[in-house]
């Protein structure tokens, strides 16, 4: 499946929904971090927008999110907070773009 989104901020607003979505899942217990490293908590997603001119401060949260597996290792009992916190600054982040529903974000070509 391919996505196609229109527009920088509207990419990094996606992205912010993305990581904020990830983030309450794993908070739920309903997918592991691991799950969450194979959608949105890559090296390569870091790496791939850092060059494309994302937003540092998105950018800096999927870094973080990359280092849930080590928190969970080294201080499990710190998961939860560490999670919280990267949820208020993801919100808080997302509360900086504008609305925008003027037009389709999203193009969705290749369902299989």
């Amino acid at each position: 499946m391919t996505f196609t989104v229109f527009g920088k901020e509207r990419i990094e607003k996606l992205l912010l929904i993305d990581i904020l979505g990830a983030l309450e899942a794993l908070k739920n217990k309903k997918i592991t971090i691991n799950e969450s490293e194979t959608n949105i908590f890559t090296p390569y997603t870091f790496f791939t927008l850092e060059k494309k001119g994302i937003n540092k401060k998105i950018i800096d949260l999927i870094h973080e999110g990359c280092e849930l597996e080590d928190v969970e290792s080294l201080a499990p009992e710190k998961l939860d907070e560490v999670i919280e916190e990267l949820k208020q600054r993801t919100l808080n982040l997302l509360g900086e773009y504008e609305e925008d529903n003027k037009q389709i974000w999203v193009q969705i070509d290749d369902v299989k």
